[in-house]
This record gives C-alpha cells, sequence and structure tokens, in this order.
C-alpha cells in the first residue's frame, strides 16, 4: 500500500511541473503582442538586411501564439546572420510549443554552441528534457542555470521534481528547502516537501509544519481538502 502512495505521489508532482512547465511563456491574447508584432514588423520593413528585428519579430509571433511565422522569421535571422544565437533560442521555444521537441534541443544546443553565455538556454532545455521524461538530462540542464544564477526563482522547485521523477528523494528534499530559502512563500513547495517527508520518511514533525505553511499561504492549494486531513491525522496520531 504505501508503495502505492509513494508511487501516486511522484505522478501528482511531476504531473503538476508539466503542466506548469507548458504554461512558460504564454501570454494572455490581448494588444501587448500585437503592438510588438506592429513594432517590429515596421522594424523589419525598415532594415531588411539585419537579423536582429527578424529575431524579435519572432519572438513576438511565439508569444501570440503564431509559430510557423516564427520559425519563417528566425531562419530569415539565421540567413542573414548564422552567428545570431538568440535566433536559434528563439526556434527552440517555437519548437517546444509545437511539440517537436528533438528539433527544439537541436536549436538549443545550437544556441549554446554560438553563445555559451546564453544562459537561459540551458533553463528551457531542461524543461524540455523533462517534458520528454530525460530527467537526468533536465537535471544537468537545471544545474548548469544554477550555477550562474543560484537564486533564480522556481528552479530549485523544478529540480527536486526531476529528482522526484528518478526517486532520488534526499536531493529533493534539498532543492525544495532551497527552494523555500529562497521564496519562503512557495505554497507549492512547501506542500511537497510536507508529502514527502510524511510519504518518504515518516517525519511527522517537519510533514505537518510544512503542510499548514502551504495551506496557510494558497487559499486554492490543489489538493487542498486532502492536505488538511492529512495535517489533521497526523496531529491525532501524534
Amino acid at each position: 500500500m504505501i508503495g502505492k502512495i509513494k508511487a501516486h505521489l511522484a505522478e501528482i508532482l511531476i504531473f503538476a511541473v508539466v503542466v506548469s512547465i507548458l504554461s512558460i511563456g504564454t501570454y494572455s491574447r490581448n494588444g501587448l503582442w500585437q503592438d510588438a508584432i506592429g513594432l517590429w514588423e515596421d522594424c523589419v520593413r525598415k532594415s531588411p538586411n539585419k537579423a536582429r528585428p527578424y529575431v524579435n519579430l519572432g519572438a513576438a509571433y511565439v508569444s501570440a501564439g503564431a509559430y510557423d511565422k516564427a520559425l519563417d522569421m528566425c531562419y530569415k535571422a539565421i540567413r542573414l546572420d548564422p552567428r545570431e544565437a538568440f535566433a536559434y533560442y528563439t526556434l527552440t521555444l517555437a519548437f517546444q510549443k509545437v511539440g517537436d521537441l528533438d528539433e527544439a534541443i537541436a536549436m538549443g544546443k545550437k544556441s549554446l554552441e554560438v553563445d555559451p553565455t546564453l544562459f537561459l538556454a540551458h533553463y528551457t532545455l531542461a524543461t524540455i528534457y523533462f517534458e520528454k521524461g530525460e530527467y537526468e538530462e533536465a537535471a544537468g540542464s537545471f544545474k548548469k542555470f544554477l550555477k550562474v544564477y543560484p537564486n533564480f526563482p522556481n528552479v530549485h522547485h523544478l529540480l527536486a521534481v526531476v529528482y522526484v521523477a528518478q526517486r532520488n528523494f534526499d536531493k529533493a528534499i534539498e532543492e525544495f528547502e532551497r527552494e523555500v530559502r529562497i521564496d519562503p512563500y512557495h505554497a507549492l513547495a512547501h506542500k511537497n516537501l510536507g508529502q514527502i517527508y510524511w510519504y518518504e520518511f515518516r517525519n511527522r514533525k517537519k510533514a505537518i509544519y510544512h503542510l499548514k505553511i502551504a495551506l496557510f499561504l494558497d487559499p486554492f492549494l490543489p489538493e487542498r481538502g486532502k492536505m488538511r486531513n492529512l495535517v489533521r491525522q497526523l496531529e491525532e496520531s501524534s
């Protein structure tokens, strides 16, 4: 029974992060991206032989969900300047959105080959590897990003969920704990800590502590009712 609970816990955490990854970079369909598209279309008309306006227009198209147009603009930029790293990175985002994860990875690697300081590509590659279930590669890319930005919000949380997927709960705890030190208001990290401390380590005190914080911080916490029941059960059995 405990084994089934542990497996279910890992599945819950992984599913929650996949949903958050798929929502990264999604913007409401309002006038903001329309203004950006208009701006960069004008720049392309005025500077048709410069790569950067095409890249920026491609990025605006990604934000607008016009991925085919984004791909077209980025390839035009690369034809003008094969060393335009951000064009490859924007292709990474576009291919990720259309579900061509292998090509997204290839473009992400190419962007880093052209510009090794484009550290955001490590983060994006990590999310793509995670989507593919390639957890070792995802962990490696998150770590490369964290070497440069050790306190970047939510990345330790994502790395922790990678470790959960690998059933490496000791490392998962370390990364979740780092996340709540960076952001004490990260309700989901507290919730995940509470669940792991109880279901994996049977640490009642720490489980109650983190679950109570999560419930306090987020009135819309996923599975809030179940978490409240778990806290009550743990307190009654202590």
